[in-house]
Parts: C-alpha cells; sequence; structure tokens
C-alpha cells in the first residue's frame, strides 16, 4: 500500500506545512511506510528555498510538469483526480490538512476496492450542507449526491490497484474538468460523487475514524480516529476561532519561519487527540440548523460593526419572544 498526497504549494500559502505535519505524523506511525508527495512543476522548484526541505526526507517527491499558465487549483486537482496515471499500487490519498493518529496499515483488509468517508459522517437528510449540495448538483447536472444519499468526503481516498479505480478516477477527472471549465465550479467533492454515480456507485463507506471531521459530527469517532481532517479552508476566516490547535495558522506560521517542526510542536503531533482549544459547541439542532444562514452571518456582521442597531433587533425580537411564550401559556 502506497501513501500518496498531492502538494501544490508557494510562498503566499501554508499547504507545505500542512503537508509536513501532516506526513510527520504518518512517519510516528509507520516509519517503513511508502510515502508519496505528487507535486506540480513550481511547486517541486521552490523546494530549493531551504526552508522548505524538511518535506524530501520523509516521503518520496514526484513532480508533475504544467504549462506555466496552468493556476495552482488546477494543478492540484488535475493531479489529484489522475492518482492512478502517477501510482500504480494500490494507495490511500490522504489531503494535506490532517494529522495521523495512528497505524494505518488496517486499511489492506478492507473489503473493497475503492472507498470513503461520508462527508459530516451524515447521510444527506441530516446534513447542515443539504441544501447547497443538491444546488450545486443541479447546476451541474449531476446526480450522484441524491443517489448515494451522502457526500463522500474528498479527504481520505482508499484505491486498490484494478480496473475500478482506475474508472472512478478517469470518471472524476472527466467529470472535474466539465465542472471547472464549462460551469466555472472547481469543487473537487461533486465529480467525485459523480464519478462514483457514473461507475455504478461501488465506493464503500469506510468507518468515520478514517477521516475524523470534528468540526462536522466526528467527536464520535476521535476516540478511535485514524485520522484527523481538520478542514484548512475553513480557518481563513477573519473572525474564525480555530477550535483544534494544530490547524492554527500562527502555529502553521511558526513551522514557515522555521523551516522545520519546533520541538513544542512535535510534542503536541505525538498526542494529536488533546490538541483542542476551547470553544462553544452548538448542540441545540434549532441552531445548528440555520449555522449557514445569510441571516445569522448578517447578525454576526451587525453584532461585530453596528452594535447599536443589533441591540434594537435584539430587544425586538426579545418582546416578540415574550409576547409568543405568554400566548402560548394562555393556551394551555
Amino acid at each position: 500500500m502506497t501513501y500518496v498526497y498531492v502538494l501544490v504549494s508557494g510562498s503566499d500559502d501554508l499547504y507545505y506545512e500542512q503537508a509536513l505535519m501532516s506526513v510527520t505524523t504518518l512517519r510516528m506511525h509507520m516509519p517503513h511506510a511508502n510515502v508519496i508527495v505528487l507535486v506540480d512543476d513550481k511547486t517541486e522548484q521552490s523546494f530549493q528555498d531551504p526552508n522548505r526541505q524538511a518535506l524530501q526526507a520523509l516521503a518520496s517527491i514526484v513532480p508533475i510538469p504544467f504549462n506555466p499558465d496552468v493556476p495552482k487549483v488546477d494543478r492540484s486537482r488535475l493531479i489529484k483526480t489522475s492518482i492512478p496515471s502517477y501510482v500504480q499500487d494500490s494507495f490511500l490519498y490522504i489531503d494535506c490538512d490532517t494529522i495521523v493518529c495512528d497505524d494505518l496499515s488496517d486499511i489492506e483488509d478492507f473489503p473493497a476496492k475503492t472507498a470513503g468517508v461520508l462527508d459530516g459522517h451524515v447521510h444527506l437528510a441530516d446534513h447542515v450542507h443539504r441544501d447547497m449540495f443538491l444546488a450545486r448538483d443541479k447546476k451541474l447536472g449531476f446526480h450522484g449526491t441524491k443517489a448515494l444519499d451522502g457526500n463522500i468526503n474528498g479527504g481520505i481516498i482508499l484505491a486498490k490497484a484494478g480496473k475500478e479505480s482506475q474508472e472512478l478516477f478517469r470518471a472524476w477527472n472527466d467529470r472535474w474538468k466539465y465542472a471547472a471549465y464549462q460551469k466555472h465550479d472547481k469543487h473537487d467533492q461533486p465529480p467525485l460523487n459523480e464519478a462514483n454515480y457514473l461507475t455504478g456507485m461501488q465506493m464503500a463507506l469506510l468507518p468515520g475514524e478514517w477521516n475524523c471531521q470534528p468540526a462536522h459530527g466526528g467527536l464520535a469517532f476521535l476516540g478511535k480516529a485514524k485520522i484527523i481532517h481538520y478542514y484548512s479552508s475553513e480557518m481563513q476566516g477573519k473572525y474564525y476561532a480555530p477550535y483544534y490547535q494544530l490547524a492554527d495558522r500562527k502555529l502553521q506560521e511558526r513551522i514557515k519561519q522555521a523551516g522545520r517542526i519546533p520541538e513544542d510542536i512535535m510534542k503536541m503531533l505525538g498526542n494529536p487527540k488533546f490538541q483542542f482549544n476551547p470553544v462553544h459547541i452548538v448542540s441545540d439542532k434549532r441552531v445548528v440548523s440555520i449555522m449557514q444562514s445569510p441571516l445569522l452571518f448578517t447578525f454576526a456582521e451587525m453584532k461585530m460593526n453596528h452594535i447599536h442597531l443589533f441591540h434594537f433587533f435584539e430587544k425586538q425580537a426579545t418582546f416578540v419572544r415574550k409576547l409568543g411564550k405568554a400566548v402560548l401559556g394562555k393556551h394551555h
């Protein structure tokens, strides 16, 4: 089994540092594993920087050439959806924004040719982004999400050598190009789920511990987690408070400046299931159901920038809520 990463990174991002942390944790548990990092030619050139050489001691770097004008996101997606073209062995693909928590060799015994973990660890009806997923599929003319009644997360993908994996990735690459260049949507998950649909729904569902997503229902799988997937894309917001310490951009910036992983961060990587910041966990289903509502974000922005206006609306809502309770109380 080969463990595969895809890295497209420059001086203006932290993807290299995320990959370094992930591969380092994999090596902690599997020092002799075959680890390959597929990179584009620009990323390979960036390894000439002394602060970007630590990864080469941990994994085999496989460069892939592109025309100079191909954007970074396209390079990343085109490599990711074509992995069997560069890796002939059975492989487990792992996103860079992950932390490996255990030996992964058990994956070889999983009884399926291709597999992944449900996004958010839930089926479609219970997913907070259900409407967005269906709307995007409708825009793209896709059927995979509805057919599966779920959305397979592209962060961890098992692909055993053979025609099933080749067909899945060939369809994924084709559907991604269609979505990106004809529909102007460069997300990789909708084409993955559509590829699964077009190839006969052969992807199996791995247990949640293989792609533990703590921000999206993954806490139930944290105890047995093989891989923690912390979603670096969600750490970009100006007001975002990172729930996971290893996802903190300030911590990753320290690695970038040092060109290596400092000793205190290495200790954190050795105990990854306990690196959480104090956060408020929302468990009220009524609140969870509107967490992506534009109305919620409008009030959040209002509180940050127009506090007096926010207090005005808050008082009105408090009055209406009290009135409603009083009316309901009379009827009971």
